[in-house]
């Protein structure tokens, strides 16, 4: 930072779990003199010994409480990073604001459309900016497409579908209190792929497919759970954009082999691409043409270089509250447009390697069934795909 603005002030709340991850970021900034970690909140201190240490020494002051660092903090905090659970995002993010700090918090933006709006309203009265943590937004590849896009360099984009398959085992689900729920404490979370692991690719296709609101197609949305969970593991989502775009999103933890995520764009010159920390690429009358997509360790620290250098420059483009509300508009949407099958234990496989939280959990025939329905942009009955003896979530 040069000396006529000085070097910024960084709070965070939460350094465990993917608050480790925000940790080595700020940590990465102060180490190369681009920002000073002043205050962290800490609850599980046993824990956290070790880097509760290394912070103290540099200078960084400990509180168990989020709002009681707030409180002494009030006017001195610049960036205040929220990497917590979805049901904490809003309070902890109005609580920042009103302290006077900018924010980064972790996608998505909150667990509710009335949250989301809230945070939008304390944003504009604080005179601070939010910046939002989904940091495949943040990609020079990614960016490059969508202003491809947005120039027309495959004509008037009519599809976007996207299919991603990460296995994930019962341990997945017991990591916190609030994975796989749909509400904590009266707080909306409205965990799933959809709305955490996915909810990246869920951003860009939003992106790709061009500003709008969104509509589900009748019929169109397909929800499921093998896992003893609130919320579902695997959905089929069809949806259509105000100016007729149509989106297709197909995405499982319940397999036993992984599908990066891949985005397709159709559009009436030419198809798009976009894949999962390997490329994005567009191809029309002149040719095939692509730029690298980094991987997540990359963007995440372009996300961080990016909150921080808003600070100093307004024009600094970050992901918006405003471009993460219409991904919380439509998660809401979806768990009020269909409710979740449950799949018959008899049909699952779990594949246990290292006891029974390591089981993974499989479904013959859905992962083909996923493959068939994102090829032809279609729900998975229409594909064939059907459950005996199915039954609705209560």
């Amino acid at each position: 930072m040069s000396e006529t603005f000085p070097r910024p002030r960084l709070a965070l709340i939460g350094i465990s779990g993917y608050g480790r991850i925000h940790l080595e970021l700020a940590r990465g900034a102060r180490d190369r003199g681009e920002a000073d970690i002043v205050a962290a909140a800490i609850i599980n201190a046993s824990e956290e010994a070790a880097n509760i240490a290394e912070l103290k020494a540099r200078g960084c002051a400990i509180y168990t409480d989020y709002q009681e660092m707030l409180r002494v903090h009030a006017g001195r905090i610049d960036l205040c990073l929220i990497p917590t659970g979805i049901h904490w995002h809003a309070r902890m993010t109005l609580a920042a604001l009103q302290a006077g700090a900018n924010v980064l918090v972790e996608k998505p933006l909150a667990g509710s459309v009335a949250d989301a709006q809230a945070m939008q309203a304390a944003e504009k009265s604080a005179g601070r900016f939010v910046a939002v943590g989904f940091q495949d937004t943040y990609d020079p590849g990614t960016r490059w497409l969508i202003e491809a896009l947005r120039r027309g360099a495959i004509g008037e984009v009519k599809t976007v579908r996207f299919l991603g398959v990460w296995p994930r085992p019962r341990a997945y689900f017991l990591r916190n209190n609030w994975a796989g729920r749909l509400t904590i404490d009266g707080v909306p979370v409205l965990d799933s792929p959809l709305n955490n692991a996915f909810g990246h690719f869920v951003m860009l296709s939003l992106l790709f497919g061009g500003e709008g609101a969104t509509t589900l197609e009748s019929g169109g949305v397909e929800l499921f759970r093998a896992n003893d969970i609130e919320s579902f593991d695997t959905a089929v989502v069809n949806v259509r954009t105000a100016r007729g775009v149509r989106l297709w999103f197909g995405v499982s933890h319940v397999s036993h082999t992984a599908l990066e995520p891949e985005i397709v764009i159709e559009g009436t010159g030419g198809t798009a691409g976009w894949r999962y920390e390997t490329e994005a690429w567009y191809r029309n009358a002149s040719g095939r043409h692509h730029q690298p997509v980094l991987d997540q360790h990359a963007t995440r620290k372009l996300m961080m270089a990016a909150a921080l250098q808003r600070l100093r420059d307004p024009a600094t483009t970050v992901c918006t509250t405003a471009m993460a509300a219409r991904h919380t508009t439509l998660i809401e949407s979806i768990h009020r447009a269909a409710q979740v099958t449950v799949m018959p234990a008899t049909q699952i496989e779990w594949l246990a390697k290292d006891g029974p939280a390591s089981a993974l959990p499989a479904l013959p025939g859905l992962d083909a069934a996923l493959r068939q329905a994102f090829a032809e942009q279609k729900t998975l009955r229409e594909c064939g795909f059907t459950l005996a003896g199915e039954t609705l979530a209560r």
